[in-house]
């Protein structure tokens, strides 16, 4: 069945979770799971290994679901969808590891899609709603993925949502969204594939490389091609360059890096606004450069508006105080956090068992969250 509200390859929203926040502060769990996949040196074994880590992530992905039912305040909601979050994203990656019929693994990409789409909410409590709906698909889901049952999905977990954006692009449209994605991404080949809810989805091939793009509001918002053989090893230094470079030249002139990771031979850069000071960082776009060339990008929710977010009333020095002894120098940040949107400043450290972050309101010099 094919899914009406969705007219894109469905591994599009996907893809952005993979290159962006949950890449860098999940420790590499997505990287990870592509690289298993890839180490091994046969097609079949590889495949074979990616159904096993596909069961496991469906399986996990299910009980992270159910607890979810039992959910009823915004804190222990925001926790729990993190965890099912980044089990969607190895099913994903799994699935796309594991190939096959396309035409029936759609209806399974169209569903980690929109779960995707359900668990990334402003309002943790908004997806919770959805948690009967969420489950009982994901129990299908598993038992597609474990034993073959059929599995159909058509959108039913984001309903109507979209529709008001269901207008086609015109000629024109396509044209000029075309051509700037042939310009800017220095394309070989470029062909519509569809719209839907205000972007257009390109089809890229670039030396050889395939891969997509997408197009909404005149800016490139995410695009991604496979890779090949590296042509050179950058820095990091010169990876976080040709990362703003790719940003600006795909419409975001005004982001500033925040914070970069060397994952085996690729570096992925993470990048966000400058709000009256804060560092907007739950909207970061992220672009992976291998082998110095720029292969993703995601412009994640650089687009927002934070014109309503509150100024910081307490100085750094002195939320430094609540952050605790080994805190350092602290980043000021705008984030949401239980639905509303904080300032705060962000205390990094290091402790025996790895990094940890320790968030301070800028507004009243309290310890907001510690992760």
């Amino acid at each position: 069945m094919v899914n009406k509200l969705n007219e894109k390859r469905s591994f599009a929203v996907i893809i952005a979770a993979i290159v962006t926040t949950l890449l860098i502060m999940m420790g590499g769990v997505v990287s990870g799971l592509v690289l298993a996949v890839r180490n091994h040196r046969e097609p079949d074994d590889g495949r074979q290994y990616a159904a096993h880590l596909l069961m496991d992530a469906a399986g996990s992905l299910k009980s992270s679901l159910s607890s979810m039912r039992l959910v009823n305040e915004a804190d222990p909601a925001e926790e729990i969808i993190k965890t099912a979050l980044v089990h969607a994203v190895r099913a994903e990656t799994a699935l796309e590891c594991v190939g096959g019929d396309w035409v029936a693994n759609r209806p399974k990409e169209a569903f980690l899609n929109d779960v995707a789409i359900v668990l990334h909410s402003y309002d943790p409590l908004d997806a919770v709603k959805k948690a009967d709906m969420l489950y009982a698909y994901s129990v299908k889901f598993l038992a597609s993925v474990s034993n073959g049952a059929p599995f159909d999905y058509d959108g039913e977990l984001i309903g109507g949502e979209f529709e008001e954006d269901m207008t086609p692009p015109t000629d024109e449209q396509k044209a000029e969204a075309e051509s700037m994605v042939s310009e800017v991404l220095d394309a070989d080949d470029v062909r519509y594939v569809g719209a839907w809810g205000g972007h257009m989805e390109f089809y890229i091939e670039r030396k050889g490389l395939t891969g997509y793009a997408l197009v909404c509001n005149g800016k490139i918002i995410e695009y991604s091609f496979l890779r090949g053989e590296p042509k050179e090893n950058v820095s990091v230094e010169r990876a976080q360059e040709i990362a703003q470079q790719t940003a600006a030249a795909c419409g975001y002139s005004d982001l500033v890096v925040r914070h970069s990771e060397v994952m085996d031979k690729s570096i992925a850069v993470v990048m966000c606004r400058n709000i009256d000071g804060a560092l907007a960082c739950d909207d970061a776009a992220s672009v992976v450069v291998y082998g110095g060339d720029a292969v993703a990008f995601s412009a994640g929710g650089c687009d927002c508006d934070h014109s309503g977010a509150p100024k910081a009333k307490v100085s750094e020095r002195e939320a430094r105080k609540a952050a605790g002894a080994n805190a350092g120098e602290g980043v000021l940040v705008v984030r949401t956090v239980n639905g509303k949107e904080r300032v705060c400043y962000e205390y990094r450290i290091e402790l025996d068992d790895g990094v940890h972050y320790v968030y301070v309101c800028a507004e009243n010099g309290k310890q907001m969250q510690v992760k």
